[in-house]
């Protein structure tokens, strides 16, 4: 429906013309409407993730330091606004997965960092009670990138400080880069930059000789990041910005607000750093039995699923935060 509220169906079908002569179908997924059809299995777990009828404080996601629940998850329904929470279980699981590979060189911070930068003193007590630098960060000499998610409170929105650690240059990613240039964005960057000093400080002093610095950073607002075209999916550009940077740099960049949502649910219910996948797909295939019975029954029973019933195979990587459907 249009407030998100899955329907009775699974999946349906329209047409619609982007251009004359070009005919593309749109897929209803749960309340997400896609240009790709998705699996059988994604469907169920879509229908049982997203239904407002089922109890709304169940966990969905679980990582090692957030977990989303049926709640949180709700805001990556079409045109909501995210809940930040979001943002940083992306981090940890982002983190978690790249730990897990022997050439990883980025951090992922969650977004309750740089909320405490307004302080460095508070941001360096917060850092080190929550083991920030233990649990997000890798050898200050290893790094290349790091990604700060960042909610800026005088214009309601999420945008990522981004850290080019060999270059020394720390890049403002703001799809909403007309009013990137604000005092509260130059003040917050700078008491970011002061707690990473703090933080390091040691493994500056020991590897650097204290010529290096955060502070001597050059800032840069790259030309090249996509702008958003509405007022709600900033939190899902800063998703897209950390999980596929290369790809949405690129002049040939296309945005759609659903394929995107839908893909990040998919990725965060999906990967082996959820706790909660295995039981999820048993919750979702008994969920799914009891509402609409059989699978290829109620296909044959729907004829708008001509054309989408095939067999759809998700090849992972050992790295199942990258997939093709």
């Amino acid at each position: 429906s249009k407030e998100g509220k899955p329907g009775s169906s699974l999946v349906s079908t329209d047409v619609r013309f982007d251009s004359p002569g070009k005919q593309m179908s749109n897929y209803l997924v749960g309340p997400f409407t896609v240009t790709k059809p998705t699996s059988p299995e994604d469907l169920k777990l879509i229908q049982y993730v997203f239904d407002s009828s089922l109890i709304e404080s169940e966990t969905i996601v679980h990582c090692k330091n957030y977990y989303l629940s049926r709640r949180e998850l709700y805001s990556l329904r079409p045109e909501t606004w995210l809940d930040d929470n979001v943002l940083s279980t992306i981090s940890d699981a982002m983190t978690l997965v790249k730990r897990k590979m022997e050439d990883s060189v980025n951090w992922y911070l969650p977004i309750v960092f740089a909320e405490n930068a307004d302080d460095p003193s508070k941001c360096i007590s917060f850092a080190k009670k929550h083991r920030i630098k233990e649990n997000y960060m890798s050898d200050l000499l290893c790094c290349e990138k790091a990604f700060v998610p960042v909610f800026d409170k005088e214009r309601s929105h999420f945008f990522p400080f981004v850290l080019q650690l060999k270059r020394q240059v720390v890049e403002i990613w703001d799809s909403i880069a007309a009013s990137s240039q604000s005092d509260w964005v130059d003040r917050r960057l700078r008491n970011l930059l002061v707690s990473l000093d703090a933080l390091f400080k040691d493994d500056i002093h020991q590897n650097y000789q204290n010529v290096w610095s955060f502070t001597d950073f050059r800032v840069e607002r790259p030309s090249n990041v996509p702008q958003q075209p509405n007022g709600y999916d900033c939190g899902v550009y800063v998703i897209k910005f950390m999980l596929a940077p290369e790809e949405v740099t690129s002049p040939d960049f296309l945005f759609d607000s659903d394929n995107e949502r839908l893909e990040v649910v998919l990725r965060l219910l999906a990967s082996d750093v959820n706790s909660c996948r295995n039981n999820l797909a048993s919750k979702a295939e008994a969920y799914y039995e009891q509402r609409f019975g059989n699978h290829r029954e109620f296909l044959a029973r729907n004829e708008n699923m001509k054309d989408v019933n095939h067999q759809y195979e998700r090849k992972y990587s050992d790295n199942l935060w990258e997939f093709n459907i």
